[in-house]
């Protein structure tokens, strides 16, 4: 990294080299169908001059005006389509990169990692895929017409050139506010859609305890705010356009203004009425509007780049942190765990998860960690994932240190959740992991009465994280995955909780099955785990009982 952080515009800016492929070629489409626009112009406007001037018809010039009309419109679409697809890929890949630099974050909360990827997608896909191909259209397109403009008449190229520098700047004025509130209404979506979400998750108990009046008030409240902050927001978008409208309706009336009085006679002068008659007048006043095309686009955009401008600011801390060197931890085998000293706090809180905690884990079996709900259970396990970095007590793997143990437990666990997460696609993909369509084979036999459910079998589609599974089924299938696609430890949080008994039983089954190739480690209340287990960790609000 470099010393000095760089800008958010610059930190945007690095992104595009990861198409400046695409953007180079969609840049060379757009010039080009710029350049079938002043064809079609020239040809247009002479068609138009010879009838009404000589009240002659050649239809050979309408043909080519068709012609070159229609490829100025399928050029700009496959610059758009490049634009696109170049903003979609460099979204795809600050995502793939922000995913793990959130996971690893013990400052972000899930709801609020969820909610800043869903801003990324949002606020950088346009500022890629519009913002940035315009600005550049913008310029090559103004560049080539204000080139022919000067080349037929230089009173016209300078009412162009004027407005070309004109606009940007008082864009730039409008802009100054307008990141500042961006930055605003997303810290509050963020904010409020946290709490919302908190509400809708809990609506049962604020029915059951009759708090739903003054919940709806507070969430009135809240819905408020952020109406007024995104109402600000249009605000400057309006005003941006408004005010771009001004002046390129003054700088179109402007030339035709001056060419029709130039061709009347009436401005006379020795730059006046030379180089060009009635159909150049028409040639020029027909690429006025086009002049502003890109640039009216560029415009509209601008409020894109405060967005982007603004979700950078708050994704820039990710990368700004130092990044930590490649390790070679892939090929080593698993001798112990041990964990001396350990105590966790959550950022702003000033009580501890887990205080002084130590254990000693072996290389393969069940290891069983019980608490009341609020005990540090699920926090343990996300340290043990290398997830969650803790500053305080040591963990160590193998005897290496713990940074090294980290890693290495980031790279060799695999992780089951209380609420697993699904794919959307079929029930093989969730399982196998790929695309094959003949019948899969090898697979754990609980599987058969969960598919003999399914009349599509393995090829039965799941979305949303599996509404269409029940909560047992949910597990069975993730349990699945991890049989299948096994890494030296297993972390399994509350895996038999709210389900069955019979689906209990046969995940207690296939957990101490997996226990005795590997190291299983269960957070759970499940009695029945206790005696199978090769080391219990009693939490009592994160001190070891």
């Amino acid at each position: 990294m470099d010393a000095k952080p760089p800008s958010a515009s610059r930190w945007l800016s690095a992104w595009m080299k990861e198409a400046r492929k695409a953007y180079l070629l969609a840049g060379i489409l757009t010039l080009l169908s710029a350049g079938c626009f002043v064809v079609f112009s020239w040809y247009l406007s002479r068609f138009a001059a010879g009838w009404l001037a000589s009240n002659q018809l050649e239809p050979g010039d309408l043909w080519v005006a068709v012609i070159f009309l229609a490829g100025r419109y399928l050029l700009a679409h496959f610059a758009a389509l490049l634009n696109y697809r170049a903003g979609e890929n460099i979204v795809v890949k600050i995502k793939k990169q922000l995913y793990p630099k959130i996971l690893h974050n013990s400052q972000t909360d899930a709801i609020s990692a969820t909610l800043l990827v869903t801003r990324v997608s949002d606020d950088l896909k346009p500022y890629f895929a519009f913002f940035l191909p315009y600005a550049t259209a913008s310029v090559l397109v103004s560049l080539l017409l204000l080139t022919i403009s000067f080349w037929f008449e230089v009173w016209v190229g300078l009412t162009l050139l004027i407005s070309f520098l004109v606009i940007p700047f008082q864009m730039i004025m409008i802009g100054v506010g307008a990141e500042s509130l961006h930055k605003k209404h997303i810290d509050l979506f963020m904010k409020y859609s946290a709490v919302f979400y908190n509400r809708l998750h809990t609506v049962a108990e604020i029915v059951n305890l009759d708090n739903l009046l003054p919940q709806q008030r507070f969430l009135a409240k809240k819905s408020a705010d952020l109406n007024t902050a995104t109402i600000q927001v249009m605000r400057v978008a309006v005003l941006s356009s408004a005010v771009l409208e001004l002046f390129v309706s003054i700088a179109i009336a402007g030339v035709a203004i001056y060419l029709g009085m130039s061709l009347m006679g009436i401005m006379p002068g020795e730059n006046y009425g030379k180089g060009y008659d009635f159909h150049v007048a028409l040639f020029l006043l027909m690429l006025a509007p086009y002049f502003f095309f890109y640039l009216r686009k560029f415009v509209s955009a601008y409020h894109d780049r405060n967005k982007a401008l603004a979700s950078a600011k708050l994704l820039m801390p990710y990368w700004e942190e130092s990044e930590e060197a490649p390790l070679e931890v892939a090929d080593e085998a698993l001798q112990s765990i041990e964990i001396k000293g350990l105590s966790f706090a959550y950022p702003d809180s000033l009580l501890k998860v887990l205080h002084n905690i130590n254990l000693q884990l072996p290389a393969k079996g069940l290891v069983l960690i019980k608490g009341i709900s609020g005990s540090g259970k699920s926090t343990l396990l996300k340290i043990l994932s290398g997830s969650l970095k803790t500053e305080e007590g040591q963990l160590s793997v193998n005897g290496k240190d713990h940074r090294w143990s980290t890693r290495w437990l980031r790279e060799n666990t695999s992780y089951m959740n209380q609420f697993p997460f699904l794919f959307d696609g079929s029930l093989h993909y969730n399982v196998f992991l790929d695309k094959a369509t003949e019948t899969p084979s090898g697979y754990p036999d609980f599987l058969n009465k969960l598919l003999a459910k399914k009349e599509a079998g393995w090829q039965t589609e799941l979305s949303h994280n599996g509404k269409q599974l029940s909560g047992g089924e949910k597990q069975l299938l993730t349990l699945a995955r991890m049989m299948l696609h096994p890494k030296p430890v297993a972390l399994l949080d509350e895996p038999t909780a709210n389900l069955d008994p019979g689906t209990t039983e046969v995940i207690l089954k296939q957990i101490r099955l997996l226990s005795q190739r590997q190291l299983c480690i269960v957070a759970s209340h499940e009695e029945k785990f206790d005696a199978h287990a090769a080391v219990v960790l009693n939490l009592n609000w994160g001190e070891q009982m």
